[in-house]
């Protein structure tokens, strides 16, 4: 792989040259969808959230989406009450803010 330097200087490998796994997504309509991934599915809808593909493909293995979430739960505070975390919203979003930008990510 050819590695270049962003306006940062660090060495990064273009998007271009990775290659990148194929993880089925699990939908809600899939007859074929294993009745433990659609309960977890259901549960997300259920939230009142987006039932992203990041989501969708974690549910292939639901103890791994239940862990995931029990991170973001014990972590983020959801504004509403349901998060553990001791940090505001606003200071939630800064701290993701700063990783983002420390981290060069762009997204």
């Amino acid at each position: 792989m050819r590695a270049v330097r962003n306006a940062r200087g660090t060495s990064v490998v273009p998007c271009e040259t990775l290659r990148m796994a194929r993880i089925p997504l699990d939908h809600e309509n899939d007859p074929n969808t294993d009745p433990a991934i659609l309960e977890a599915l259901a549960a997300i809808a259920a939230s009142g959230g987006p039932t992203l593909n990041v989501i969708r493909a974690l549910a292939n293995k639901p103890a791994a989406l239940q862990g995931f979430f029990a991170f973001i739960g014990a972590v983020y505070n959801f504004g509403n009450g349901t998060g553990s975390s001791s940090l505001t919203p606003k200071e939630t979003e800064l701290a993701y803010t700063t990783a983002t930008i420390a981290n060069d990510c762009h997204y």
